[in-house]
């Protein structure tokens, strides 16, 4: 496509603005559903629409709310329901973990307290509730669980096999691999090697573990969170990974670290660890830096509000009696689309440490960056979401209408201690455009019934939720200059990241196309050139080692924005169109009174 053509359709892309005000959601999005603790998100039932894995307060009920397109948008279902008489379930991971292409939920819970004996609050039993097409098959408690280990857990793909494996600590506190296969026996359990000469530190609990590609070599890596600071294990070519650097934050003692987050903070192409940090033990003095060109800054957030009160983060709850409140944990997404990550964070007031809110951190220009290697920072949006959020203990970043805006969700904590969700649209007051980027494991099994997506597509599994792969893009603004941007999919499972099993890339008003878009994972990756924006695009890396084999399937989202441009279009075909038919009708009408004229009779009597 030349340069020309790709102007003349960008122009007819013209930007319009959204005259919608922002709503509470809750009923239509959750209907009657309430007493949930939002764990996890995913495609369960592979019909394009992100499904929410919740539990019950009392850590008894599991539970798959599916996503519709129709209200109420979640939707409980009794063939995705699993309720146990024993378990206590503090986690839950979604994965294909048996490689029918079908999702599984693992959870973890607290093994059962004997009498006269204590139980280690780390110490959790891991269970398996194997997926089939539209149904959960609960597992059963009384065979016992897989297996123990401290701390939750984070997946992975450690030997490319498209089958979702696990890392953290085993029972002994050793670092190990468990690998799962299609027989779904009991996981292989492969330790992480040391170094030679090297002594390892133990690992944080809770942590903040991730596997994402941290040196653009489209391969994931290992980010491991210790009580020394962080590791850094580069993928190799073969199984496993290398020990390559560890980081620490200098001259910073009795501090409270929270859990590690990576965004493109900066719009440049490079993913930087973002930490959220508590100078003191009881967080007073609360701050967030990012690991920029080999060393730790302060991004110098306000947490001053509007009338003059100091928030602070919540400090970490070891005993874990509060949901969400087990380590501080910031979650990333583009809420506004101008294409810089933007942050939800939950706070207490300092002066009565009972007031609990969480707040929108919105990626904006540094300006007490001067003598630093950083040109963004964020700053507290005190009352985007008020009063939605008030008294909410988290907030995570949803797509309830499948439009690519980044929408919210909160849960309250009531008195008598359950919770329920709040559901929060974002309606931008301009129009802005994205790209959403959704890598599956390619995985696909005959089985699966013939179904129709609500967007009227012939339902076809094609794998399910994939940690680690490297998506980046670059494209040219209105003005002339490069915009780039990375993000990983999926880097982290544990401690209620909620994360999404896609990613949304704002770009901003510009509705330029997407000049390349590269997806990569296991070393290899592919390029896509002149991606039409506002569309979804579902990556199929499948073979893994032939890149260029690799399927990509495109749906363009109809956003007003389109809509607009089509009737601006008929609207000027059909105005130029009447111009040319009275145009047409006036030259005929001259053309026959000039005949008239040439027929009419010469008198010569009169001459």
């Amino acid at each position: 496509m030349n340069s020309n053509v790709k102007q003349i359709i960008s122009l007819l892309l013209v930007l319009t603005i959204r005259q919608v005000c922002a709503s509470d959601i809750t009923s239509q999005a959750f209907g009657t559903i309430s007493d949930t603790i939002i764990s996890a998100f995913g495609d369960f039932n592979s019909d394009e629409l992100t499904d929410v894995f919740v539990r019950s307060t009392d850590g008894r009920v599991l539970e798959i709310l599916l996503a519709s397109d129709q209200e109420p948008l979640l939707r409980r279902s009794t063939s995705t329901t699993c309720t146990f008489k024993d378990l206590s379930i503090t986690s839950i991971v979604p994965g294909d973990f048996d490689g029918d292409a079908y999702m599984d939920l693992l959870i973890t819970s607290r093994p059962k307290q004997k009498p006269n004996t204590t139980v280690d609050p780390n110490v959790l039993d891991v269970y398996m509730n194997w997926g089939g097409s539209d149904v959960l098959n609960c597992t059963d408690e009384s065979a016992g669980p897989l297996f123990q280990m401290i701390g939750e857990p984070m997946a992975l793909d450690y030997n490319n096999d498209m089958i979702i494996d696990l890392f953290g600590l085993n029972e002994n506190g050793h670092r190990v691999f468990w690998l799962f296969n299609k027989t779904r026996q009991s996981p292989e359990e492969i330790p992480m090697i040391a170094p030679d000469g090297k002594n390892l530190p133990k690992l944080l609990v809770p942590h903040s573990h991730a596997y994402l590609d941290l040196n653009n070599d489209f391969r994931a890596d290992l980010f491991l969170a210790t009580e020394n600071g962080f590791e850094i294990w580069h993928g190799t070519g073969n199984e496993g990974f290398t020990y390559t650097e560890e980081r620490r934050p200098s001259g910073i003692r009795n501090t409270v670290y929270g859990q590690s987050i990576f965004l493109d903070i900066e719009l440049n192409g490079n993913i930087a660890q973002v930490l959220p940090i508590c100078f003191d033990k009881s967080c007073h003095n609360s701050a967030i830096l990012a690991y920029v060109n080999g060393d730790y800054f302060n991004l110098e957030i306000d947490f001053k509000d509007d009338k003059n009160q100091v928030w602070q983060f919540i400090t970490p709850d070891p005993t874990q009696k509060s949901i969400y409140q087990d380590t501080i944990t910031l979650r990333g997404g583009d809420f506004n689309l101008d294409g810089y990550p933007d942050m939800l964070v939950t706070l207490q007031n300092m002066a009565d440490g009972k007031q609990i809110q969480t707040f929108l951190m919105e990626n904006i220009k540094c300006i007490h960056c001067d003598d630093k290697p950083l040109t963004r920072s964020f700053a507290i949006k005190w009352t985007a979401f008020s009063p939605y959020s008030n008294g909410t203990v988290v907030g995570a970043f949803y797509d309830f209408y499948q439009d690519g805006i980044l929408d919210v969700i909160f849960v309250k904590q009531q008195a008598n201690g359950t919770s329920h969700p709040v559901a929060f649209r974002n309606t931008l007051d301009y129009d802005a455009n994205f790209v959403k980027v959704m890598v599956l494991t390619g995985l696909t099994n005959q089985n699966t019934p013939t179904k129709h997506t609500p967007l009227g597509r012939n339902r076809r599994t094609y794998g399910s939720n994939l940690p680690g792969p490297r998506i980046a893009y670059s494209t040219t603004r209105p003005d002339g200059a490069l915009q780039a941007s990375t993000s990983a999919q999926i880097p982290q499972s544990g401690y209620f990241a909620l994360q999404l099993p896609y990613t949304v890339l704002g770009l901003g008003r510009t509705a330029n196309f997407v000049d390349s878009l590269s997806v990569g994972l296991s070393g290899r990756h592919r390029t896509w050139t002149l991606i039409i924006p506002n569309s979804q695009m579902v990556v199929v890396p499948l073979p893994i080692t032939k890149p260029s084999r690799w399927k990509a399937q495109l749906f363009i989202t109809p956003s007003k924005l389109i809509w607009m441009s089509v009737i601006s279009l008929g609207a000027t075909c059909a105005v130029i169109t009447l111009i040319i038919l009275v145009l047409h009708i006036k030259e005929r009408r001259q053309d026959r009174l000039e005949k008239l004229q040439e027929n009419q009779p010469l008198h010569f009597d009169a001459m």
